[in-house]
């Protein structure tokens, strides 16, 4: 039984190898004496040797933690360097005390510590995952699983990364391409939120000491100004509630499937999200059967990794065609209506031609040079709208301002 509780410690040292090279770096131990004694056996002279932060007192604390503490990148790094050492025949506990000395991710450097504890306890690199369910998701856990029962962990690893970093670079790009849109829509807020709030209280004295007949589009924004700067509390109040609500609201499971039928059914950005499912699907797919992962339980896994509730709900019909029915898989896809004549089509090729694994590869590939497209387009898009409502916007704004200014002119 593997002990929960075997504690670590990680220490920092300087040492004098037997050519006389000064080398410095960190080793985990449960106590200095230990760390002493591993430093001594290797040979060398030990110039100091200090503590620095514990590991973990037990694997459990350690699964608590959240992925957003540990960034994605750096899991993605570990896998890949990971296969490497392990492609070159390094032994795991040597593998996890090079990658803890380089870890320069404290709580990462942690967990690293409590798994090779574990490792060395006799426990397998999949089972030592699944104590971290939050850094470590389920798909990764049956790669690294089976992995190890075919000896090809180093591939599998390398393959995972792969995919990890395809996918990583994707969401770089999504997220790089939204940057100007989004700054251009928080400049026009700000712009409109100072004519609204500053600039028509000062001039609209000035309007009715004329006494002049105020045209519509002036009274719109004089009434909305009036409403805004004496009830800004009341509006921080609402909007502050309308978002509590509406993370309520999509936390439920009929919310949240209402939210994705929504998204898929927005016009152009609908197109890019539905792409985006359907390439984490056959990439992950592609990449779970060539790591020798069976088709049943790829399936069960990545039904919860999509992203997509619409999608996710029709994985269990999906399951039970294939498994009880004896369908294909290009014959289930088919029948939910949700995926491409082009890509359940390319898909049987793959299945009669038995290379579906490198079918689903060639499949995402293409698919994501469309998503990068389609996002491309999108933002080409979205640009001028964005620029066009602002334009808009402070065009009435003004409009609204100057028509009375006209009027008090012709009266003087």
């Amino acid at each position: 039984m593997i002990n929960l509780y075997f504690k670590m410690a990680l220490f920092e040292y300087r040492v004098v190898d037997k050519n006389g090279k000064k080398i410095k770096g960190k080793i985990d131990a449960p106590n200095q004496k230990q760390a002493t004694a591993k430093l001594q056996s290797q040979e060398f002279f030990i110039i100091s040797i200090t503590g620095t932060r514990k590991s973990p007192k037990s694997l459990s604390s350690q699964a608590k933690l959240s992925n957003s503490q540990i960034p994605k990148p750096i899991i993605t790094n570990f896998t890949r360097q990971f296969s490497v050492l392990t492609g070159t025949g390094v032994p795991y506990d040597r593998a996890f005390e090079i990658l803890i000395q380089e870890c320069e991710n404290a709580k990462f450097q942690n967990i690293l510590s409590a798994m090779k504890a574990q490792i060395m306890e006799g426990s397998s690199l999949a089972n030592t995952l699944q104590y971290h369910p939050q850094i470590f998701s389920k798909m990764y856990i049956a790669m690294v699983r089976a992995g190890e029962a075919g000896g090809t962990l180093s591939t599998v690893l390398e393959r995972t990364a792969q995919s990890r970093e395809d996918s990583e670079e994707l969401a770089n790009k999504i997220k790089g391409a939204l940057i100007y849109p989004i700054i251009l829509l928080v400049v026009a807020i700000g712009i409109v939120a100072f004519m609204v709030t500053f600039l028509l209280p000062k001039i609209s004295p000035i309007f009715l000491q004329f006494n002049v007949a105020l045209p519509l589009p002036t009274r719109i924004v004089m009434a909305l100004s009036n409403f805004i700067t004496s009830n800004w509390w009341l509006l921080i109040i609402a909007l502050i509630l309308c978002v509590f609500l509406f993370r309520y609201l999509i936390s439920t499971n009929r919310g949240e499937k209402i939210k994705d039928i929504f998204f898929l059914r927005f016009p152009v950005v609908g197109k890019a999200i539905n792409q985006i499912i359907i390439f984490r699907f056959t990439r992950t797919l592609g990449t779970m059967l060539t790591s020798g992962v069976e088709l049943k339980q790829s399936l069960a896994i990545i039904k919860n990794v999509l992203g997509n509730r619409v999608f996710e709900d029709i994985f269990e019909e999906v399951i039970v065609n294939i498994t009880k029915k004896g369908m294909d898989l290009s014959q289930a896809l088919r029948k939910t209506e949700l995926f491409p004549p082009s890509v359940t089509q390319m898909i049987r090729v793959g299945e009669e031609s038995s290379t579906l694994e490198s079918m689903l590869t060639k499949i995402s590939d293409s698919l994501e040079r469309d998503v990068k497209q389609t996002i491309e387009k999108s933002v080409a898009l979205l640009e001028p709208i964005t620029i066009l409502w602002m334009a808009c916007v402070v065009g009435f704004i003004l409009m609204a301002i100057m028509l009375p200014m006209f009027e008090i002119n012709q009266m003087i």
